[in-house]
């Protein structure tokens, strides 16, 4: 039994007991409805049994209508206690939005759109037949949003022409109007009309790009803007938008009396400053998307894919508080987590997260080895982060064959290790030490230290792997052959090296036959918040799994937590959850004065797994994904060469493309330098690999080249000189569809 379930056990059997015990108290019956209360409830008695997807709200008066996307309309006149079913004269029950203006009560269907005179007792048809998805008002003018076009009536409904049409199938997903001027939401930006309806034309200044807009509202004549991105606001009637404090992917948005409420994945949040800061609350909500909100009297509504949830405001927006053994008691931060679905376009879908599924796949996979040991200023010892055998005894349990569920840069640090272990096998086979220095500072024409850098070197493979000094020339030099550009931080690290020169047999990559452990979703976005901002010293996210520790963020001070954080997960293989046991993330905040961190709660995620085994035993499709992971150029070149020509040739020989397989090509580039340079380098570096690779797209079912650049997530961290250059790379990528007989 876990340690979560027996303090909830234990928690209620007490709160119960102090009941039971004094059953006239009304303080503890106060308690009770308190606590009660304070998570998101449940709210369908009386909608379906079964897919419940509420995908609009309306209010008018006490009556709170609610529409569920296949059911139709309900009304509830007991603030969402219980619903009635209110379809009489409804064709349609696909309803996208329920909007009141004065008596009347529009609803937007799938087939047109209706109305109702008399509070939802009854409805007629209306001679609009698109397909309806939102509604505004400007005077007399109706504005409507529809598949590929708005429709604009000025003369009560009685006909209507369309002022915008486009070919793409994009839904206008809402619509508003302030001041003079309408509003439009697409999934390609805003659309604004400042002729009642009869041209429009874009206005999406200032966003980071173009968003997918699914709510529009008018507060205090600030336009708000619901988009994947967050919530952005503009203040001059949408010549240019601005970010707001809230960055959440959100699909919902609604104002009252001058408060703002957004909808979110698993949340909803309300800003009473006109979106300057904002308040979360999502105990109890499932992780979902928050499709629509309401608000009536003293509760918030909030509808999604399992029907209609309500808290009430205050409970929902007070904040939890933790006593951390002071005087002063502080509120509980929060995490919550969504998952991101890479496009073919690299861009992502953020969806809502409900697993994580690690499927096996056999692969072959090929690590180049960059033929440098790097070195830390005016040191000459090799840096532990290169992998080190203790003595030759060691080396009996050693084989690059046995690098297998590692990346290549984790592989790379076994370099001298692989580079003995071929030494020891090519008996006659010899290697150039060459070490160099940074020529700056201390380092300045010091080749006496680039020689103790070669030594150290020498030495390790003499002592542990037993090769013969005489195998082994010492070249003491300045500056590498090749050196990065000298004065700069980044360069210097660079060439502060030694370089190993040896033949094919020695430097070849790592050719490993393996198996890829891939996740979906390939992402997980964490979303820290921290409430109480003041006096926070530090903070740190982990995630773990059985006690392992599979990623983990720190910062100094509030102001360094970002507005979220994104897990690769399959980008390090052995940080890839192992088994089925839950994952559990958790943020910690530790606070001046305060002698314990203050953690959120714990946020827990199921795992699943499909093993290769599983596959062959029902005989299921798969896939073999192998993947080449190459150093391919120097600094700001695209040009294919010496031994990493070599290595996409051996690749094309020995690779039989199948018509079915899907090749990718991505080059990439460290994170140094213009951005755009980056890019159009990294795409020619691509180009250059597949030029090499001599592979067309008649050959496959699939081609990409494509230049990533210094795109997120770089292949590796750019803090250590190794990890730049294990960035300036291409990777190829096969995926060959295989059966199990």
């Amino acid at each position: 039994m876990s340690y979560l379930y027996r303090f909830c056990s234990l928690f209620v059997v007490i709160v119960s007991t102090a009941l039971f015990v004094f059953p006239q108290d009304a303080q503890a019956q106060s308690l009770m409805q308190a606590l009660e209360r304070v998570n998101w409830a449940k709210s369908n008695n009386g909608l379906p049994d079964t897919n419940t997807i509420v995908r609009a709200f309306a209010t008018s008066g006490k009556n709170l209508y609610v529409g569920v996307f296949g059911a139709g309309v309900f009304r509830s006149t007991d603030n969402g206690a219980t619903w009635k079913v209110a379809n009489k004269g409804l064709k349609n029950f696909d309803i996208w939005s329920l909007t009141v203006r004065g008596s009347i009560l529009y609803a937007a269907t799938t087939k047109g759109l209706f109305v109702s005179l008399d509070n939802a007792q009854s409805w007629r048809k209306t001679d609009v037949l698109a397909d309806i998805h939102s509604i505004a008002f400007l005077d007399k003018t109706i504005v409507l949003g529809s598949l590929d076009s708005i429709l604009i009536s000025g003369n009560n409904q009685t006909t209507w022409q369309a002022s915008y049409r486009n070919n793409r199938n994009w839904f206008v997903k809402a619509l508003v109007a302030n001041g003079g001027s309408i509003f439009a939401g697409t999934p390609g930006g805003i659309l604004r009309s400042v002729d009642a309806g009869a041209t429009w034309q874009p206005a999406n200044g200032g966003f980071r790009y173009p968003l997918d807009v699914w709510a529009l509202v008018a507060n205090n004549g600030v336009l708000f803007a619901a988009t994947a991105d967050g919530i952005y606001q503009s203040t001059n009637n949408g010549d240019t938008w601005t970010a707001t404090a809230n960055r959440e992917n959100t699909r919902s948005l609604i104002t009252l009396n001058g408060t703002l409420y957004a909808g979110a994945i698993g949340a909803v949040l309300r800003s009473t400053d006109n979106g300057a800061s904002w308040r979360v609350s999502h105990e109890g909500l499932p992780n979902l998307n928050i499709w629509t909100l309401a608000v009536l009297g003293k509760s918030v509504f909030a509808g999604t894919t399992e029907g209609v949830y309500e808290a009430e405001e205050v409970l929902a927006f007070g904040g939890r508080k933790v006593n951390v053994g002071s005087d002063r008691v502080i509120a509980e931060p929060l995490l919550r987590a969504t998952a991101l679905t890479p496009t073919p376009d690299d861009d992502a879908v953020e969806e809502p997260l409900t697993k994580i599924t690690i499927e096996e796949f056999p692969s072959d996979k090929i690590h180049s080895l960059l033929n440098y040991v790097f070195f830390d200023e005016n040191s000459a010892y090799v840096p532990l982060r290169y992998k080190q055998l203790s003595s030759n005894k060691d080396t009996k349990d050693f084989a690059p064959e046995r690098l297998v569920n590692r990346e290549t840069l984790e592989v790379y640090y076994d370099i001298l290790n692989v580079i003995g272990y071929r030494l020891q096998q090519s008996t006659k086979a010899t290697i150039t030490v060459a070490g160099c220095n940074a020529q700056s500072g201390f380092e300045q024409h010091n080749t006496e230290i680039s020689m103790r850098r070669a030594q150290a070197v020498q030495q390790y493979l003499a002592a542990v792997w037993r090769i013969p000094a005489s195998r082994m020339l010492i070249e003491p030099r300045d500056l590498p052959e090749k050196p990065s550009k000298q004065g700069e931080t980044n360069g210097d690290q660079e060439n502060r090296r030694v370089e190993l020169y040896a033949s094919w047999d020695i430097m070849k990559p790592v050719v490993l036959t393996d198996t890829l452990r891939d996740a979906s979703p390939a992402v997980v976005r964490l979303r820290p918040q921290i409430l109480d901002t003041t006096g926070v010293l530090r903070w740190r996210v982990f995630i773990e799994q059985s006690g392992k520790v599979l990623k983990r963020w720190a910062g100094i001070g509030n102001s360094s937590l970002p507005h979220y954080l994104d897990w690769y997960i399959s980008k390090k293989q052995n940080a890839v959850p192992l088994d089925t046991s839950v994952v559990i993330c958790q943020l910690e905040v530790v606070y001046k004065y305060q002698s314990k961190p203050v953690s959120s709660r714990l946020l827990t995620i199921p795992v699943e797994s499909v093993s290769i085994a599983e596959k062959r035993s029902k005989k299921t499709n798969d896939l073999a994904k192998n993947r080449y992971n190459l150093i391919l150029f120097d600094v700001g070149s695209d040009r294919l060469s010496g031994v990493n020509e070599r290595i996409v040739s051996s690749i094309r020989t020995t690779t039989l493309f199948a018509t079915t397989s899907s090749v990718r090509i991505l080059g990439y580039t460290d994170a140094v330098g213009a951005e755009d340079v980056n890019l159009m380098l990294s795409q020619h570096r691509a180009e250059s690999a597949a030029q090499t690779l001599a592979v067309t797209p008649q050959m496959v079912r699939q081609l990409i080249i494509k230049g990533r650049g210094e795109a997120l997530p770089l292949l590796y961290e750019n803090e250590t000189p190794e990890g730049r250059f294990y960035c300036r790379a291409v990777v190829i990528e096969i995926d060959t569809p295989i059966k199990y007989d």
